[in-house]
């Protein structure tokens, strides 16, 4: 009797709703994103190729330092952010707001976790090419890759 109110109390609640959401969002979505590595990173950024989009949070990039080549938008901040026109993007950002089908646009966070989250609110934007750094920060530090502070 205890486990089956216990079970009742669980299912009102909004965590548990937002978790069955998440879940049934990872069920039917069709392609889960590319995802890349330190390897493929470190080349593309030295070429000059790839779009890193970090999304932690700037008081994060001020303690731990941020990847050489990188751009941030604070996942808070991405939905707001990718609604603005080209024009207001670049100013408010500093860099070019990348195209819907570009395939050079990876998206990292201090650990992976905000990068998957980010990743599901840029595809509902129509960004359906964004790849993930599954790594994110701490494996590029752990590799050591180049970051600036």
């Amino acid at each position: 009797m205890a486990l089956w109110n216990w079970i009742r109390a669980v299912i009102g609640t909004k965590e548990f709703h937002y978790l069955i959401g998440y879940l049934l969002r990872a069920l039917v979505a069709t392609e889960s994103p590319g995802i890349l590595h330190f390897d493929e990173i470190r080349d593309r950024l030295n070429d000059r190729t790839l779009i890193y989009l970090d999304v932690r949070n700037r008081s994060e990039l001020l303690v731990d330092g941020k990847i050489v080549g990188s751009v941030n938008i604070p996942e808070p901040e991405l939905e707001d952010a990718f609604d603005k026109n080209d024009d207001e993007f670049f100013i408010h950002y500093g860099f070019c707001k990348p195209n819907k089908g570009d395939e050079n646009f990876v998206v990292a966070c201090h650990s992976g976790g905000r990068a998957i989250s980010s990743v599901d609110k840029l595809r509902r934007l129509g960004y359906g090419s964004i790849k993930i750094y599954q790594g994110s920060f701490l494996d590029w530090k752990a590799r050591g890759g180049f970051i600036v502070k």
